[in-house]
């Protein structure tokens, strides 16, 4: 398996497809993503929504846990190191984000995120 499908495969994995299969933000049709268009992504905006992905997967860990212990030192300081990534990502997300099926992509994402933050 070369690097663009095994990226490809990860990125569907984490953001719970299978090959072929649908997300659907917010039950709407029109904000469909499939598997169709995660092909058009580049190798290096999928290995980014890789990495965006574990990374978004750890903050909603400590987002959880802050609401279950505000005063968890250590989850604090988690926190805090993975705001200062987030800061890293913005230059390269800038520039993948003046892509239009990134930039979907990209935000059904991150509602995914929200949602699961709401929970």
């Amino acid at each position: 398996m070369d690097n663009e499908s095994s990226s490809r495969k990860k990125f569907l994995q984490y953001i719970g497809l299978t090959a072929g299969g649908t997300l659907l933000n917010g039950g709407s049709m029109e904000n469909t993503i499939n598997d169709e268009e995660i092909r058009k992504l580049s190798p290096g905006q999928l290995e980014f929504m890789v990495r965006y992905d574990k990374w978004m997967d750890n903050y909603i860990e400590v987002i959880r846990t802050q609401s279950k212990y505000p005063r968890n030192v250590e989850n604090q300081q988690t926190k805090v190191a993975l705001t200062q990534k987030a800061e890293e990502f913005k230059p390269e997300l800038a520039v993948h984000m003046q892509d239009e099926v990134f930039a979907l992509i990209f935000r059904t994402n991150l509602q995914r995120m929200t949602n699961e933050i709401k929970l």
